[in-house]
């Protein structure tokens, strides 16, 4: 009786183990945003993600999401921006 339990116990484990593959076969494929207009800005004392983001940010919607994206675009790990960097700002005109 134990042996049947226990191979009922390894079919559900590999079952469970192969629609959880299946899964994850299944997402939709990620990819990098198409083609976008940048500006490019040479930043200056007292600037940072942050006011960049707001300038381009229409009144009412959500400031983060433009900074994620100005860091996106440029490669940043950090917000952080040092005097003279040069910096790309996405341009939806």
């Amino acid at each position: 009786m134990s042996v049947i339990v226990h191979r009922f116990a390894v079919f559900l484990a590999v079952g469970a183990l192969t629609l959880a593959g299946i899964g994850l076969m299944a997402r939709p494929a990620s990819s990098a945003p198409g083609p976008q207009e940048v500006i490019t800005r040479t930043v200056r004392p007292g600037d940072n993600v942050w006011s960049y983001a707001t300038s381009i940010t229409p009144q009412g919607e959500d400031v983060t999401k433009n900074v994620d994206r100005i860091m996106q675009i440029n490669n940043m790990s950090s917000p952080n921006l040092r005097v003279g960097d040069r910096i790309l700002i996405p341009s939806d005109d």
